[in-house]
């Protein structure tokens, strides 16, 4: 048998990765975010709302996960009275408390 992976090995790979990443977040964990999601709007509109300024504010901060979205973004708080959906793949799992029982 070689080393080579095949295109179903690493689709598998793939596939059992990203289950176990989505199956890790939790409502109440803290999350590193890591990243800063590509964003789709007019210039115009961006200098107005201060999306990208909010989001490299965010960058390399810990947050608390608030919530879920019906496509399984994740919300956090960033500021008091600022709430932001952002993917999974820009967050980092910081380690959780484990449970006193």
């Amino acid at each position: 048998m070689s080393g080579n992976a095949t295109y179903q090995d690493l689709g598998r790979r793939c596939d059992k990765f990203a289950t176990m990443r989505a199956r890790k977040l939790r409502i109440g964990d803290k999350v590193k975010v890591i990243g800063i999601p590509t964003l789709s709007i007019s210039k115009e509109l961006e200098n107005e709302l201060g999306t990208t300024k909010l989001f490299k504010y965010m960058l390399g901060r810990v947050y608390t996960i608030r919530g879920f979205d019906e496509y399984g973004h994740v919300e956090l708080h960033p500021k008091r009275l600022s709430h932001v959906w952002i993917e999974r793949e820009f967050l980092k799992l910081r380690t959780r408390k484990p449970n006193k029982a």
